[in-house]
C-alpha cells in the first residue's frame, strides 16, 4: 500500500498539529502557569526584602531612641525617688537643716497624691522653721541642689519674738515620688 505525496504530508501536518496542541497543552501552560506564579513569588519576596529594609533602616535609630530614653528614666530614677527611698530623702533634708544651723519645730510629710495617668505622684511636706534670713537662704540653696527634686509651693516669714535676726518660716514644698511598676 502506497501512500500518495498529498496524504503523506497531511498526516505529518496532523501529527505535527497533535504534536503542538499535546506540548502546548501539558507542557507550554503548566511550565507558564507555573513561571507566572514564581514570579508573582518574587514580587510578594522582593516586597518582603524592601519592607525589611525599611524597618532595618528605622531599627538603629529607633535603638538609638531607646537607649536615650534609658538614660533619661535613669536620670529620672535618681530625681524621683520610690516610695522606700522617701524616709532616705527626709533624713537627708533634716541633716541640711542642722547642718545650716536651721531648727525646726515641725517637720510633716503627708500622703503621697497620685494622678492619674502619671508615673509620678506629688508628695507634700510642711515644715516650721527658725532661722536668719542668710542661713535661711542657704537652706534653701542646697535644697534646691539635693539630687531629689523638691518644689517650694509657699514660704513665709515673720519675726522670731525678739530676736532681730531670727525668722519664723512656714514652708510648703513637694517632692515627686515615682510610682511602683505595675501599680495604677
Amino acid at each position: 500500500m502506497k501512500i500518495s505525496k498529498g496524504i503523506t504530508a497531511f498526516i505529518i501536518f496532523i501529527v505535527l498539529v497533535a504534536f503542538a496542541y499535546i506540548n502546548y497543552t501539558y507542557v507550554y501552560q503548566p511550565r507558564m502557569q507555573k513561571i507566572e506564579q514564581l514570579d508573582r513569588d518574587i514580587e510578594r519576596t522582593t516586597n518582603q526584602v524592601i519592607e525589611g529594609k525599611k524597618i532595618a533602616a528605622r531599627l538603629s535609630p529607633l535603638r538609638e531612641e531607646y537607649a536615650a530614653l534609658l538614660q533619661k528614666l535613669e536620670f529620672l530614677e535618681v530625681m524621683l525617688p520610690k516610695e522606700k527611698e522617701i524616709p532616705d530623702l527626709l533624713v537627708m533634708m533634716q541633716d541640711t537643716l542642722t547642718e545650716f544651723n536651721v531648727d525646726f519645730t515641725t517637720f510633716t510629710p503627708q500622703n503621697i497624691s497620685w494622678d492619674k495617668d502619671r508615673i509620678y505622684g506629688k508628695m507634700p511636706l510642711v515644715m516650721s522653721l527658725t532661722a536668719s534670713y542668710f542661713d535661711l537662704i542657704a537652706y534653701l540653696d542646697r535644697i534646691e541642689n539635693l539630687p531629689r527634686v523638691i518644689d517650694v509651693q509657699s514660704l513665709k516669714l515673720s519675726k522670731a519674738g525678739n530676736e532681730a535676726d531670727k525668722l519664723n518660716i512656714a514652708v510648703n514644698m513637694f517632692t515627686y515620688v515615682l510610682r511602683k511598676e505595675g501599680s495604677e
